[in-house]
């Protein structure tokens, strides 16, 4: 009965990806571009500017997103 038994794989969402799908373009386009551009925008700089606009994100996520180590890289 318990033939294959395998734990789940859990993969936790990217807090950059689901902001994302909640965004219309053109503040989709606005956020990708502020996420790649690291010139510009520090992980914390970033999470601050987009607190004070109403929208939450961990500076640790937009970090793990940049690095490509988030689950969006897992899928």
């Amino acid at each position: 009965m318990l033939e294959g038994l395998e734990p789940v794989a859990r993969i936790a969402p990217c807090a950059v990806r689901d902001t994302l799908d909640k965004l219309d373009e053109a503040d989709k386009k606005i956020l990708l571009e502020a996420v790649a551009d690291t010139d510009t925008w520090t992980a914390n700089g970033l999470m601050t500017a987009l607190k004070r606009r109403g929208v939450t994100m961990g500076d640790k996520a937009i970090r793990k997103h940049r690095e490509g180590v988030c689950s969006c890289s897992k899928t």
